[in-house]
């Protein structure tokens, strides 16, 4: 019976253990992101964020530095999705040009042909 009860503890603890967030992982994600919006990774930058999150852990401007990641993501990604959304909107320009070209010469040729059976 003890033992069964000390296995059940140590199972309840691994869970717990490995079902919390790792905040090790998290926190790098954020630190990855910023460098990568600053766009290059100096030693003084990793140095700034090494002492932010570790020795002298500043919640105020972790939160702060997530919120502009966050926003500079959102806006990188409206980007994307407008110049997608622009480059098709070229595409289907050129081809209505193109469509429209096409028209224009069976037209010219109609009236070309039309016009010599009316000479003949």
């Amino acid at each position: 019976m003890i033992g069964m009860m000390t296995a059940i503890v140590l199972l309840c603890t691994m869970l717990y253990w490995t079902a919390r967030p790792n905040y090790d992982r998290i926190d790098n994600d954020l630190k990855y992101r910023y460098v990568k919006m600053k766009g290059e990774a100096i030693p003084e930058r990793i140095a700034e964020l090494e002492d932010l999150f570790e020795l002298n852990c500043d919640n105020a401007k972790i939160r702060e530095m997530k919120r502009d990641v966050e926003e500079y993501e959102r806006t990188i990604q409206r980007k994307m999705q407008l110049e997608e959304q622009a480059r098709l909107k070229e595409r289907e320009a050129a081809h209505l040009t193109d469509k429209a070209n096409s028209i224009k010469k069976e037209i010219i040729i109609s009236h070309a042909h039309s016009l010599q059976l009316r000479n003949n």
